[in-house]
């Protein structure tokens, strides 16, 4: 399913394109990107710090 990822330092997700919200994210105000992944890695190995990090925020 096609979703939009941030590629700043949020990591936001979204179903729809739009611009990035978080204003302390490093691409504030830029569009999110078209992502297709199945498995929520949004192209990341599950190996990389940046996953993780983001991994982390996803926990609830």
């Amino acid at each position: 399913m096609e979703h939009y990822i941030c590629p700043g330092t949020c990591g936001a997700v979204s179903d729809e394109q739009k611009l990035c919200q978080d204003s302390s994210c490093s691409n504030y105000n830029q569009p999110l990107q078209s992502c297709e992944c199945e498995d929520d890695r949004h192209g990341m190995e599950s190996n990389t710090e940046e996953y993780q990090k983001l991994d982390d925020q996803w926990e609830v």
